[in-house]
C-alpha cells in the first residue's frame, strides 16, 4: 500500500495557485485510521479534483518558449486539440488505483515526448499501409533508429497551451481475477471466482481523465540535412492522432486529437510579438524610436501611401527636433531615414522644402552628445 508522506495535518482542499498534480499524487486524504480507505474514499478524491487546472499566463509564457524552441531546431510545431477524452500514466501507482502523468513544473497533464515518439512509431510499424516492408524497415531505421544509431528526429513533449479540464470517469471490470489469477486456474470447476463468465458483477473503479485540452505537438530534425522528411514525419504524426489516438484506452476512443490550426496561428502571433518584445527592450531609447519610424515608413510604401501631412511625416518632424540631443550615429542614422522619407512622400513647397533640408543638416552638424553609437 502506498502511505503519504506527510505526517502532519494538511488542508482538506488544494491552496490556491498549488500544483494540482503534486496534490493528486501525494496528499491523498481520503484514508481511515488503520489506513484502509472506505467505500467512497477513492470516487470522492477523483470529483475534487475534477477540475480546471492550469494557470493561464504561465502556460502560455510557456508554449510560446516551447514553440520557439522547436522551430529555432528548424522543427515544426502545430497544435492538436483532443475530439473526447484523454489519459495518459493510468498504470502509474496510486491510491485510487490509476495514475496520471502530471508536467512537473506546469502542474497540468501532458504527454512525454517518448510517447510522441511511440505513438507514430506504432503508426509507421503496424498501419501505415502506404509503404511496402522495405521502405518501412528503411523509415523505422532512419526517423526512429536502432541499437546502433539516434533516429534523425527529435520528438518533444506535447504540452497544453491553455488551463486543462478534467473529469471523473469510471471503468467497470467484470472478471479482475481472470486477468490477474487466470493462468493459475487449476480446475476451474472449483474455482469458479477466476474464470471469464456473466456471473461476476462489474467492480466500479474511478479514475481522472482530461475532457477539454489543447496541446502544442513538435518534431525536429536532429541535424539540417534530415529536415526534407519532416513533412512526412508529421503527417504521419496527424494519422495517428485521427485514427489511433494518444495515451490509455485508445481502443475505446481516448486519446483522438485533430490539428487546430487557428490555435496554431495564434499561438504562432503571440510568440512573435513577445520575441519582437523582447529585442525592443535591448535598444536603446533612440533606437527603439529609430525602429518605430522605419516601421512606420515600410508600413506606408506596403499600402503606397503618400500623405504630405499624415503622421509619418508628424513623427519624423518631431524627432527631427528631438534627435540634436543624441549620439553621433543616432542623429546620423535618423538624417539617412528622413531623407528617404522626404524623398517618398515628398518635401513639401518650396519654403518647407528648405526648412527640412535645414533641420536634416542641423542634425549631421550638431556636436557629439557623448552617448554611445546606434543603429535602427
Amino acid at each position: 500500500m502506498n502511505l503519504p508522506l506527510y505526517r502532519q495535518q494538511t488542508p482538506d482542499e488544494l491552496p490556491d495557485g498549488g500544483h494540482r498534480g503534486l496534490w493528486y499524487d501525494r496528499f491523498f486524504n481520503r484514508y481511515n485510521a488503520d489506513w484502509t480507505i472506505p467505500e467512497d474514499g477513492k470516487s470522492s478524491w477523483i470529483n475534487d479534483n475534477a477540475k480546471q487546472v492550469g494557470d493561464k499566463s504561465v502556460l502560455d509564457n510557456a508554449a510560446q518558449r516551447h514553440l520557439t524552441l522547436i522551430t529555432d531546431l528548424g522543427g515544426h510545431g502545430a497544435v492538436f486539440k483532443t475530439d473526447w477524452h484523454f489519459a495518459t500514466g493510468l498504470g502509474l501507482p496510486h491510491p485510487v488505483e490509476n495514475g496520471l502523468v502530471w508536467h512537473h513544473t506546469l502542474g497540468v497533464p501532458y504527454l512525454a515526448g517518448s510517447g510522441v515518439k511511440g505513438l507514430v512509431k506504432a503508426w509507421v510499424e503496424v498501419w501505415d499501409e502506404s509503404l511496402d516492408a522495405t521502405d518501412k524497415a528503411q523509415r523505422l531505421r532512419d526517423w526512429f533508429g536502432d541499437l546502433q544509431q539516434a533516429g534523425r528526429f527529435r520528438f518533444f513533449d506535447a504540452l497544453p497551451i491553455a488551463p486543462v479540464q478534467l473529469a471523473a470517469d469510471i471503468m467497470t471490470p467484470h472478471q479482475g481475477k481472470w486477468y490477474e489469477q487466470g493462468g493459475e486456474i487449476g480446475d476451474c470447476r472449483h474455482e469458479p471466482d477466476k474464470i471469464p463468465a456473466d456471473w461476476h458483477a462489474p467492480v466500479p473503479v474511478p479514475f481522472l481523465v482530461v475532457k477539454q485540452a489543447r496541446l502544442l505537438f513538435g518534431i525536429a530534425p536532429r541535424r539540417p540535412e534530415y529536415a526534407d522528411a519532416l513533412t512526412d514525419v508529421f503527417s504521419a504524426l496527424k494519422q495517428a492522432l485521427d485514427w489511433l489516438g494518444a495515451g490509455a484506452k485508445t481502443a475505446a476512443g481516448y486519446g483522438r486529437m485533430f490539428e487546430d490550426a487557428a490555435s496554431t496561428d495564434a499561438l504562432k502571433h503571440n510568440a512573435a510579438t513577445a520575441a519582437a518584445a523582447i529585442e525592443r527592450a535591448k535598444l536603446s531609447p533612440e533606437q527603439q524610436q529609430l525602429r518605430d519610424l522605419a516601421n512606420l515608413f515600410a508600413a506606408e510604401q506596403q499600402r503606397g501611401t503618400k500623405e504630405a501631412g499624415g503622421p509619418l511625416i508628424g513623427a519624423t518632424n518631431q524627432l527631427l527636433k528631438d534627435g540634436n540631443a543624441w549620439p553621433d550615429s543616432a542623429r546620423a542614422n535618423l538624417a539617412d531615414l528622413a531623407e528617404a522619407i522626404y524623398g517618398y512622400v515628398g518635401w513639401g513647397n518650396g519654403q518647407k522644402k528648405q526648412e527640412r533640408k535645414a533641420r536634416i543638416a542641423a542634425l549631421r552638424a550638431a556636436p557629439d552628445s557623448g552617448g554611445p553609437g546606434i543603429t535602427p
